[in-house]
């Protein structure tokens, strides 16, 4: 039977995990409302130890190495476990048990159970995935580049991303990063365009110039830049030109860009946003990836070209002043994946949230029954 697993170092923890989370009593999660908004270090609290038996199990280590804990209270040994709970599970570290931190610790062990199944269940569709390699864990928000296996201290390197919106979802898919262009035009999308841009610019042709942005007639990036007037407008709103903004720090894509074919018109990209990688939900963009570190990413890709293509070459390539695209010598495969769960680089089981709901639909799935014919 085993043959028939992935054979994937990331499918065998998850499964040794799995195992482990049956074990954990049921009851153990079912913790007694917070006696106000929230909760910290020396407050007193009527779940504590029943807090830190689960948090114990969970491997946070709750246990209190030398004095015994005060029955009642919420101590700094237990509040510091919360906080490698809310680490793993996509919250705030601060050790404060708030409205979403007691939420996730009372989420059913069931559900943590079933979470971990349908993550098994995504592996299983998987090829084999050897660096190097890109993955995207959506509900994670974060990158991975697999490490060179002849290093055998190397592990994944991990880079903060954010994804599309609930309504503007990241599709689901794979395929090769073929090149990486440095000071790139962004190409507004029509749909932009239609419910976003045109309604400002209409109101106001300034617009344009305070964003940088140019409509433009004709395909490339010498394409005919039109006069900004009514006529220009009118051509746009009629499909007949296309909204693009101009290279530089300020534009949406950022400074690098990474080209895969897909045919979502998906890409990956720096941002002018960095503010944004602080927050704990990152579903924000309008479809494609946003990545923290477009520099190391682009390194990493660009590793096998002729050159020096390390981090401060690749920071030098975005500060002049001509849009280039540099091919990368062997594409790099891509998987932008979809998993709930996720054992760490450092062995850590990590959570977190349905975000498209695509758990929820891949468990309606199973449980339809085949259609038997004769």
């Amino acid at each position: 039977m085993a043959a028939f697993e992935p054979d994937t170092s990331q499918y065998r923890a998850l499964k040794q995990t799995l195992a482990r989370y049956r074990r954990i009593p049921a009851e153990l999660n079912l913790l007694p409302a917070l006696p106000k908004r929230s909760i910290e270090a020396g407050d007193r609290y009527a779940g504590s130890e029943k807090l830190r038996r689960l948090l114990t199990e969970f491997g946070d280590d709750a246990v209190p190495a030398e004095a015994a804990p005060i029955d009642g209270v919420y101590d700094e040994r237990l509040a510091a476990a919360v906080s490698r709970f809310q680490r793993r599970h996509g919250l705030t570290e601060d050790g404060v048990i708030g409205t979403r931190t007691y939420a996730a610790l009372t989420v059913p062990i069931e559900r943590r159970i079933r979470q971990i199944e349908l993550t098994m269940e995504r592996w299983r569709w998987l090829p084999v995935i050897e660096p190097p390699a890109v993955i995207v864990n959506v509900p994670q928000y974060m990158l991975y580049a697999l490490a060179d296996p002849a290093d055998r201290a190397a592990v994944p390197a991990k880079i903060p991303v954010i994804v599309g919106q609930s309504a503007k979802q990241t599709p689901i898919f794979d395929s090769d990063i073929e090149a990486v262009v440095f000071r790139p035009f962004w190409n507004v999308p029509r749909s932009i365009v239609l419910e976003e841009m045109l309604p400002r610019i209409s109101r106001d042709l300034a617009y344009l110039a305070k964003h940088d942005l140019e409509i433009v007639r004709g395909g490339g990036d010498d394409a005919e830049v039109l006069p900004v007037d009514s006529n220009a407008v009118s051509a746009l709103r009629a499909g007949k030109a296309r909204l693009r903004q101009r290279p530089g720090r300020s534009n949406a894509l950022g400074l690098i860009k990474f080209v895969l074919p897909n045919p979502y018109s998906v890409y990956l990209h720096s941002t002018p946003e960095a503010q944004l990688f602080a927050r704990d939900l990152r579903a924000l963009s309008h479809g494609c990836i946003r990545v923290s570190d477009a520099s190391a990413l682009a390194a990493y890709l660009l590793k096998g070209n002729e050159g020096n293509w390390d981090v401060a070459a690749v920071e030098a390539a975005t500060c002049g002043s001509e849009t280039f695209t540099v091919r990368i010598a062997h594409p790099v495969p891509v998987f932008i994946l979809y998993g709930t769960v996720v054992i760490d680089t450092n062995g850590e089981v990590l959570f977190f949230d349905d975000v498209y709901g695509h758990d929820r639909r891949l468990e309606e799935l199973l449980a339809v029954r085949p259609v038997m014919t004769r």
